[in-house]
């Protein structure tokens, strides 16, 4: 007897979903997308950094991870399909691969985006920050919220629609994936927020070590960059594949991403300008404009 068999009678013309879980992602949506835009706004207050860095970081984001390797390892993920379900070793490499391009193109961009976009500005750590703030929020706010309102939505049509609306072929399978649903902690949902809490430090930390290029001449600095970001997006990667799908193991990855995001915030500190420097970077930075007026330049 399988599981559909013992529910389907109990929800023959509605599905329902915990009431809880439906308020921790409605919360994680919020805060996805609502904590890069504050971070941005104290970032423009606080440090006097226009508005235009975030957009600088959230169109690096966009060209090199979105529409450049995000479809290349999409095709590549579904042609090597049979060879992933049939190799653990090509699992793991193919796990590895993915780690590595994402530190590669995300911050090679980074990169391009100091060298171009940037080309004529004094690159300052106050840039540096609001550029970081942007790659992280444009991630954020497109890819986790995103995901999270798609699920929401399907989760929410579903239920209005009932079992009864369903094709007959499907039933069984919605009511399992409601059950396994229902069977999570209400809570689950907030470890995107927990997760992106942290993982934006990590994006401002990356922008601020690439930013070494430029400020102490050596490339050194980008493949630092590069090795930081993939170790944090293996961890992410191979210890659920290591250890297996499970609420412990995704409360033990978004731990030890939160070591991570306190990792950088003191990379963040321990690599900002010195009072002389930020004298200068003040000096040659050009009056700043309202918020509105900066919002509308990257509009």
């Amino acid at each position: 007897m399988v599981l559909a068999d013992v529910l389907l009678p109990q929800v023959s013309s509605t599905l329902t979903v915990n009431s809880f879980w439906l308020a921790s992602t409605v919360v994680a949506i919020l805060f996805v997308i609502l904590y890069p835009l504050a971070l941005a706004i104290y970032v423009n207050r606080r440090l006097h950094v226009g508005w235009r860095y975030f957009g600088f970081g959230a169109l690096v984001f966009f060209v090199f991870q979105l529409i450049t390797r995000a479809p290349l390892v999409t095709v590549l993920g579904i042609v090597l399909a049979p060879q992933l379900k049939a190799s653990l070793p090509f699992t793991y490499t193919w796990l590895l691969i993915l780690v590595v391009t994402a530190g590669i193109f995300e911050e090679v961009g980074r990169y391009v985006g100091y060298r171009v976009l940037m080309r004529r500005d004094e690159k300052t750590w106050r840039k540096a920050i609001m550029y970081g703030v942007g790659h992280g929020g444009l991630e954020s706010m497109l890819l986790v919220g995103g995901s999270l309102i798609l699920t929401l939505i399907n989760v929410l049509t579903i239920s209005a629609i009932g079992l009864n609306g369903l094709p007959a072929s499907t039933r069984a399978t919605v009511v399992q994936q409601f059950a396994a649903l229902n069977a999570e902690p209400g809570w689950l949902p907030l470890l995107a927020a927990w997760e992106r809490l942290w993982t934006i430090p990590v994006h401002i930390a990356l922008s601020v070590i690439v930013l070494q290029v430029f400020r102490r001449r050596n490339l050194g600095w980008l493949w630092l960059a590069i090795l930081a970001h993939a170790l944090v997006d293996g961890v992410a990667a191979f210890i659920p594949q290591l250890l297996g799908s499970s609420v412990g193991v995704e409360v033990l990855v978004e731990g030890i991403i939160a070591v991570f995001g306190l990792l950088a915030l003191w990379v963040i500190w321990a690599l900002r300008d010195r009072p002389q420097d930020d004298a200068v970077g003040a000096a040659l930075e050009p009056p700043d404009r309202s918020l509105s007026a900066q919002a509308a330049v990257i509009g």
